[in-house]
């Protein structure tokens, strides 16, 4: 336990932990991006999962539907029915492994492509209007802090 623990009693803990205020507002930043780029997706004719699907296939260039599953933290069924839905979208095709036919690649298309800038500037847009005054050195010093926290929390 902390020092900050042991002086409070549970109940206290609950009301005055600025740790639990921290992750709290952790919590709350990370919905209010989703929600954020939501809005903006929304223009393009994407749901949230479909362009955090279609993120990962250009950034990992042609996986395969296991690796996307992974890649996203889901299941491969629930992977499964997000290409099927980029695919009838028209920003994924299926395409035969050259060195083993029974895998399919996950490939972006040109509309892919082509809305992967717009997405790209979608988020740009946003991160500039979330870091607006904040320093270099401040946003280096959040990011030890919260790499810190992953760190004693990852299983």
């Amino acid at each position: 336990m902390t020092e900050t623990s042991h002086q409070l009693s549970a109940r206290e803990a609950l009301e005055n932990d600025p740790r639990l205020d921290f992750g709290f507002l952790i919590n709350d930043i990370s919905r209010g991006v989703r929600k954020a780029f939501d809005r903006k997706m929304v223009m393009l004719g994407l749901t949230r999962a479909q362009w955090h699907t279609l993120v990962y296939v250009i950034r990992l260039g042609q996986p395969t539907q296991t690796e996307l599953a992974e890649a996203l933290d889901v299941n491969r069924s629930s992977a499964g029915g997000l290409i099927d839905q980029l695919e009838r979208s028209g920003f994924v095709s299926r395409k035969a492994d050259p060195n083993d036919r029974r895998i399919w690649r996950i490939v972006a298309t040109p509309l892919a492509d082509r809305r992967a800038d717009e997405i790209a500037e979608c988020a740009e847009s946003l991160m500039d209007d979330m870091f607006t005054n904040i320093s270099g050195a401040d946003l280096k010093v959040a990011t030890k802090i919260l790499l810190l926290m992953k760190g004693n929390i990852d299983v």
